[in-house]
């Protein structure tokens, strides 16, 4: 499925600097030496927090971002603030980076270690789970939409993930009956044509070797190429069944991501100090 990722990033930090690419360079340098120098677990969390709030000043959010963030060990950021918005940080950065398996664990480790109701912290839960929970994604764009009603439009989501084209058989049976009509009627009209034209010049094929009185030949033709092409038929139409399917769900998750976009520029996610 087609994967749109937008959202708005806000972060509000403590002396907020503008660092030239050579500047940033250095510092990532200097604190990446000091993490190789230090000895002390606690001090090496410290230390990668920094790093990764030095990339975040920068408004700088992509992948290098995600991996500094995987190297952090939870088990020794002891004060609670900064867990806190480290976790939050760590899903909005495993989201925006398309890592929602991560993105769902940090969710589950910041809602164990904080109660979080804001509209906010839903709005992140429905864009890290908008594609699997769709009960709890129910549950929190209802809760949000009694605010705004402008986030009744993420209900887009759950339809995405609920679509399924139904009737396949029918279209398999047409293609029984008339090669390549199944495929046609899903939307894939020249590669129909194409499937109908080899199963007549098959079927022509086969008469005109029994008219010249070569029925081992017939025979051999078709159950052998002339039965490949007919259920290659039926498997094209299945294949382009599908494929129609996820081209539905592509336009549709198109359509709704510029809804969240419409939301995220009203409730833009905020990244946090660290």
């Amino acid at each position: 499925m087609l994967r749109i990722f937008i959202i708005s990033i806000l972060f509000f930090g403590k002396g907020m600097v503008l660092l030239s690419q050579n500047t940033l360079s250095d510092s990532l340098l200097y604190y990446e030496y000091a993490y190789y120098k230090s000895n002390n677990d606690t001090s090496k969390q410290k230390i990668l927090l920094k790093k990764i709030d030095l990339y975040l000043t920068k408004n700088i959010t992509h992948r290098e971002v995600f991996n500094e963030i995987k190297r952090v060990n939870l088990n020794y950021l002891y004060d609670k603030k900064i867990k806190t918005n480290f976790l939050w940080n760590a899903i909005t950065i495993s989201y925006l980076n398309n890592e929602t398996d991560n993105a769902r664990y940090f969710l589950a480790e910041y809602s164990n270690l904080k109660p979080d109701s804001s509209m906010a912290f839903n709005l992140l839960s429905i864009l890290v789970n908008k594609y699997t929970d769709t009960s709890d994604v129910n549950k929190r764009i209802k809760y949000l939409s009694g605010i705004d009603t402008v986030f009744k439009g993420l209900n887009c989501f759950c339809d995405i993930v609920n679509y399924n084209r139904k009737h396949l058989n029918f279209y398999l049976i047409s293609s029984a009956i008339i090669p390549g009509s199944g495929t046609a009627m899903n939307g894939y009209i020249l590669e129909g044509v194409l499937s109908l034209a080899i199963m007549a010049g098959s079927v022509y094929g086969i008469i005109k070797l029994v008219q010249y009185g070569l029925y081992i030949n017939a025979v051999l033709w078709s159950t052998g190429v002339g039965l490949k092409f007919y259920t290659g038929n039926i498997k094209l139409t299945e294949q382009t069944f599908y494929k129609a399917e996820i081209n539905k769900k592509n336009k549709l998750t198109i359509i709704c991501e510029l809804k969240l976009k419409n939301v995220l520029n009203k409730y833009p996610i905020t990244l946090k100090a660290l």
